[in-house]
């Protein structure tokens, strides 16, 4: 890469013809998560899952009830916009002054679609699940989970915002939400899959449960290592083109982001360990009876 990373030559221009209508999106997929979700809970999972439902639909389980949809919810939605944006976010995040958001990706009568309305639609559509996410839950999220999910949505809206009012930061902020969420979307789908096979098998082999949530604390830890990495690396370069308030105020909210990411490493982490302590327990406990011999 002769010319650097694109983020440090990237021009500022509009994100999409659309943003008038980004409100407008986001308030339709807000509606359709909604929709979904109940889908699924009256008529999909009663008949997919039978016995698990049937269990997690007691009231004293409301809580996990909740989570197994998130999770689901999550899986599906992230598995379509990963497929929906694997182009147009590469075109974006590569290097090249031919593959900005204004590159017209399929032209129709009077109808063209670039990869700047992609990729504002997948913003949105994204933000609308972390608000589906926060509004859903029983219990409310711990406050490093409630800061990330709020950095999150604010600071993408705000990019958008700074994209209507031609900021010299929008473009690149818009970068920066890009990559981050490219790699939320890579982290998070292998972990939300692995949590629905692990309520569905909850009662199957302990030594199988342990080995998923060691291995999803595994992957956990070196998607966020990655992602600081690199992200220290798009900011030292594009250093010069921050005003002061975004330079203050992008590092904070990556903090956070990164923080959520490890503080669930470290549930997956707890996880692992309470399966290896009962499975411990569970030889243990066979080792305990009496061996009987034949008089």
């Amino acid at each position: 890469m002769a010319g650097g990373p694109k983020i440090k030559n990237l021009p500022n221009e509009p994100i999409s013809g659309l943003l008038p209508y980004s409100s407008l999106i986001f308030v339709c997929a807000s509606i359709s998560i909604i929709c979904f979700a109940n889908i699924l809970e009256h008529f999909i999972f009663p008949w997919l899952y039978p016995a698990t439902w049937a269990d997690l639909a007691a009231g004293s389980r409301e809580r996990r009830r909740r989570s197994f949809t998130y999770h689901h919810v999550a899986v599906v939605l992230m598995s379509i916009l990963f497929s929906l944006g694997i182009y147009p976010l590469s075109l974006f995040i590569a290097v090249g002054e031919s593959s900005n958001l204004s590159r017209v990706l399929w032209s129709g009568h009077h109808v063209h679609v670039t990869t700047g309305d992609l990729l504002l639609i997948i913003a949105q559509v994204y933000c609308a699940y972390y608000v589906f996410e926060l509004a859903f839950r029983v219990k409310f999220i711990s406050a490093i989970s409630a800061a990330h999910h709020t950095g999150l949505l604010i600071i993408t809206q705000t990019a958008l915002v700074l994209s209507a009012g031609r900021h010299s930061d929008a473009t690149i902020e818009f970068y920066m939400c890009i990559v981050w969420g490219c790699f939320d979307l890579v982290a998070e789908i292998p972990l939300h899959t692995a949590m629905i096979y692990w309520r569905v098998r909850r009662s199957g082999s302990r030594r199988r449960l342990m080995h998923i949530a060691y291995s999803c604390y595994l992957w956990q830890m070196l998607m966020s290592t990655s992602e600081t990495a690199l992200t220290i690396y798009l900011l030292k370069v594009s250093w010069a083109r921050w005003v002061l308030a975004w330079r203050v105020v992008t590092p904070i909210v990556f903090t956070l982001w990164i923080a959520t990411q490890i503080y669930g490493a470290t549930l997956l982490l707890k996880m692992g360990n309470e399966e290896r302590r009962a499975l411990a327990a569970d030889k243990a406990g066979m080792n305990s009876f009496p061996v009987l011999t034949h008089p």
